[in-house]
């Protein structure tokens, strides 16, 4: 939803980076969530980025204020000029907040994609390892597979590996780096089993029981969760408009003044906005358990 493009943020003259670096130093967090999201650009000029996004976001959304007020008050008038202001600043403001956390958002994203492969990809690893091959074989195998972002990180293991660094070295890069607690977890344990001799087998297999485990209570919890959700959207949906318009008509009709349709319509666009956010909240709440 950036409007302004990351290629072009990377060719900002230094002179204009005063702005993006007091809001980088803001949300110190920023350059850390910019390398787990694989976003390949400084947090100054993402900051300096985003300004300039949200405020696009904010002159577009003028105008989007000027037909609801038109609609509301059927002239341009001050209020209509307040409902453009409010509208406009607001959509900045969000907008900002949006960009400048999205990097967070996305590495989450991303640790749900290595959650959803993991098990498959230490299931394939303990076949392997059972078979005589040695750790970093197995690595190598799951990073040429077909595990999706798993598969990647392990690649960037297997590269590390190559230039010269040890395994447990690459692995506790991974652990750093990973956003996943689950692939975090699993690094430090492989990284203790070879630091004390044990036996990695045992480590991974007790680590898959565990993934397991944590993938059946999270099918639960959402199962459990979904049925408030649902009662929650047919109201949102069914009642709450048809009550809302209903109050309105009674509303307006002891008042002496009447209900238009614009009123009706702009109730409708409301309810379904609503409607279509639940619904991709809801969406968001799904276990990253199966493909």
């Amino acid at each position: 939803m950036m409007l302004f493009p990351i290629e072009t943020a990377k060719k900002f003259s230094d002179r204009y980076l005063f702005i993006g670096r007091f809001l980088s130093r803001i949300i110190f967090s920023l350059k850390y969530d910019l390398q787990k999201a694989e976003i390949n650009i400084d947090p100054e000029r993402y900051c300096l980025a985003s300004l300039i996004s949200a405020f696009i976001y904010a002159i577009m959304f003028i105008f989007v204020g000027l037909a609801f007020g038109t609609i509301i008050t059927r002239e341009i008038g001050p209020t209509t000029i307040g409902i453009m202001i409010v509208t406009s600043m607001g959509s900045f403001i969000v907008m900002l907040i949006f960009h400048l956390l999205y990097p967070k958002i996305a590495s989450h994203q991303i640790a749900g994609l290595i959650d959803q492969d993991l098990l498959f990809a230490l299931r394939a690893m303990l076949i392997q390892l059972s078979s005589g091959q040695s750790l970093f074989e197995s690595i190598k195998n799951i990073s040429k597979s077909n595990y999706g972002q798993v598969s990647k990180e392990f690649a960037t293991v297997v590269r590390d590996v190559n230039s010269g660094m040890s395994e447990t070295a690459a692995l506790e890069k991974l652990a750093f780096r990973t956003k996943s607690e689950v692939l975090k977890k699993t690094a430090w344990q492989m990284i203790t089993t070879l630091r004390s001799g044990g036996s990695i087998v045992n480590a991974l297999n007790s680590q898959v029981e565990a993934l397991v485990a944590q993938q059946v209570d999270a099918i639960k919890a959402y199962s459990a969760e979904l049925n408030l959700w649902t009662l929650v959207y047919l109201i949102v949906a069914a009642a709450v408009p048809s009550l809302g318009i209903t109050f309105l008509v009674i509303a307006s009709s002891i008042g002496g003044s009447g209900i238009g349709p614009e009123a009706v319509i702009l109730i409708v666009l409301l309810s379904m906005i609503v409607q279509i956010t639940m619904i991709m909240l809801i969406r968001s709440k799904v276990p990253k358990v199966v493909k």
